[in-house]
């Protein structure tokens, strides 16, 4: 884990002063050898009970964050490759070589904070990582210095300092509840010594900890009412940088009210919990549907596509039975994979007719083909459309919640998916359908790892691999969940 965190943080450094030529290729390198040092970490753990700690128990590693730490290592290889052709295409553009250096110190150093909020033991270390995950996208957010990045990138700090101090606030709530068990140090704040101890903490601080932990962190997952950095957040930074927070920071954040949820449910309130979760995921994903199909914007529709994901995650988690877990965990692999690919394929479309406007765009499948091919399959897998994986794990989601009694959540969540599966085909249709006399050149670094993603995610409509099966079906009983 060190290993991981400190080759991510030393190439970061590194990558601002070395010529480009070298930067493009081994950043593919690093983010390839993390990949595998990660999975080699993960085969270690095979049992719900299964922890590895390292730096005094600071950091650790096991089944619920060994999920998170497979798909940060995996988008991060995927950005990494497909970075190489967007940059180029920017430099052409005229931005200089030193301004493409400070995208990847940035890119890395983001990269870098997810990682320690990962496989960090300790909820101090985790709420200062989540802080320089604010710190280093705020600049990526502003990457192109214009007025509309230069705002969004301030309305996404204060926003999300909002948040942090919010969570801030739980955290020490969690210390005070816990040190009078654990005595004062860094161990009071350390997840497995809390979660160890849950049974004898004061419910009624838990709760109160968890909601301002859920509020705080939440605004960072981009649930409603405060998501509204967001969508511009999306829109103004660099693609692969959408893809990154979309794909993975916003799972980080969830990660991070997940850790509190499992002390909860172990403490036996987990309930009251699931009450707050629902609520949040379900005003959310209506918000998103109605924001979706009035969008100009097809960054910002993917952003509020991201709010639509993770208010489904949140759906999943609040059912709180090991089937909703389940599907909960599958989903947030799945959204991972198929919109760090939407977002890739836009991306090719941003580069090659420097426009966001959706009704601006006609008849992209004579512009650009292969890209249009893309587009039209990534639309078709995000919205849940069979035989694509997103269609699976929206449909266990929407069984277990039967299945526990939540109907009349269930119904309002169908309708909203409706909503959002009409608006898309709608929205992005328009766009590849039409006529035009413009042709423009497709570049197979941009192209390639859109495909691959589209691919994993139609095998794992069918088949998810042993290893990755086994640590989701040993997430449940980290949190807590006992009921089916």
């Amino acid at each position: 884990m060190g290993v991981i965190i400190g080759l991510q943080l030393i190439w970061a450094v590194v990558s601002y002063f070395l010529n480009l030529r070298f930067v493009y290729f081994i950043q593919i390198g690093i983010t390839f050898i993390n990949l595998i040092l990660g999975y080699s970490l993960i085969s270690k753990i095979n049992n719900p009970q299964d922890r590895i700690y390292e730096l005094n128990n600071l950091l650790f590693l096991d089944s619920l964050n060994s999920i998170l730490l497979l798909v940060i290592l995996t988008i991060s290889f995927f950005v990494s490759v497909y970075s190489v052709g967007y940059m180029k295409r920017e430099l052409k553009a005229g931005i200089s070589e030193k301004k493409i250096n400070e995208y990847y110190f940035w890119m890395n150093l983001f990269i870098f904070a997810m990682l320690v909020v990962t496989l960090s033991n300790n909820f101090g270390i985790l709420w200062i990582a989540i802080e320089g995950t604010t710190l280093a996208t705020a600049f990526l957010i502003s990457y192109y210095r214009n007025k509309e990045a230069v705002e969004a990138g301030w309305k996404y700090i204060m926003l999300c300092s909002i948040g942090i101090g919010l969570a801030l606030f739980g955290i020490i709530l969690l210390y005070y509840s816990s040190f009078s068990v654990l005595g004062h140090g860094l161990q009071s704040l350390n997840w497995t010594n809390i979660y160890d101890v849950s049974s004898r903490l004061n419910p009624k601080l838990l709760m109160l900890a968890f909601i301002f932990v859920l509020v705080g962190f939440g605004t960072k997952v981009g649930f409603a009412p405060l998501h509204f950095w967001l969508p511009d957040a999306h829109s103004q930074a660099p693609t692969p940088i959408s893809a990154l927070m979309s794909g993975v920071l916003l799972n980080c954040a969830f990660y991070s009210i997940l850790r509190v949820q499992a002390i909860i449910n172990n403490n036996g309130y987990g309930y009251d919990t699931s009450k707050y979760l629902m609520f949040f995921g379900v005003l959310t994903v209506v918000i998103s549907a109605l924001f979706i199909i009035r969008q100009v914007d097809y960054k910002r529709l993917l952003a509020y596509s991201s709010m639509e994901h993770m208010a489904i995650i949140a759906f999943a988690f609040s059912v709180n039975t090991k089937l909703s877990i389940f599907a909960g965990v599958y989903h947030l692999i799945n959204h991972a994979i198929v919109k760090t690919s939407i977002f890739m394929t836009v991306g090719s479309i941003l580069t090659s007719l420097h426009t966001r406007d959706i009704f601006s765009i006609r008849g992209l499948f004579k512009a650009l083909p292969y890209t249009s091919i893309a587009l039209i399959l990534s639309v078709f897998a995000i919205t849940g459309t069979p035989p694509f994986n997103i269609f699976m794990s929206k449909l266990f989601i929407l069984i277990s919640s039967f299945k526990a009694g939540f109907i009349i959540p269930s119904i309002i969540l169908m309708l909203a998916l409706v909503l959002i599966f009409g608006g898309f085909i709608y929205h992005f249709l328009n766009m590849l359908m039409g006529d035009t006399d413009k042709g423009y050149k497709e570049d197979l670094l941009i192209l390639l790892p859109p495909f691959v993603l589209l691919f994993i995610s139609l095998v794992l409509s069918f088949y998810i691999p042993e290893k990755i099966l086994m640590l989701i079906n040993n997430i449940p009983e980290i949190l807590g969940v006992k009921n089916g």
